[in-house]
């Protein structure tokens, strides 16, 4: 029996304040982070090319003192899948995982091709491209009826008249 494939992608969308979080719990976990320690600021900064950087300022009561951690892109990837895993959000172990940098956060880009065995014998002759969707989006991104499968749009039917009593008019 011949294979299916699907395609899939999903983007986690991170805001800064959960992304924080992120790099705290894999600063923990690795034992990196200060005792006591608490983070006073955080900031994002897309150096171009896909690269990023988050400044994380962080507050030492001992000390008094405020000193900033810097975290690469393979670090804030790593902090974020860690973070995925320990709130149990599913991430398929062999997608290919990518980081994008948006205005008020980050996102992990996982990507993933499934390999299944199909179920039906027989295959569509039809060559790629050439099935058209069954449903297309209008202005608004609302779904637009499905279109008639003799390819005959239904007309509306005007509603029939009614007589008005003859003291109406």
């Amino acid at each position: 029996m011949p294979n299916t494939l699907i395609y899939e992608t999903r983007r986690l969308q991170f805001p800064l304040d959960t992304l924080v979080d992120a790099l705290i719990e894999l600063e923990v976990k690795q034992g990196h982070w200060p005792p006591k320690a608490a983070a006073v600021g955080a900031a994002i900064d897309n150096l171009g090319g896909g690269d990023a950087v988050v400044v994380l300022s962080i507050h030492r009561p001992e000390s008094d003192q405020v000193m900033e951690r810097r975290y690469s892109s393979p670090m804030i990837a790593a902090a974020m899948v860690n973070y995925c895993l320990t709130m149990r959000v599913p991430i398929p172990r062999n997608s290919s995982k990518s980081i994008q940098v948006l205005a008020d956060g980050v996102a992990l880009v996982l990507e993933n091709t499934v390999i299944l065995q199909s179920r039906h014998a027989e295959r569509s002759t039809l060559p790629a491209g050439s099935v058209t969707p069954a449903v297309t989006r209008i202005e608004g991104g609302m779904p637009a009826a499905p279109a008639h499968e003799s390819g005959i749009e239904p007309q509306a039917v005007p509603p029939e008249p009614t007589e008005t009593p003859p003291d109406a008019a």
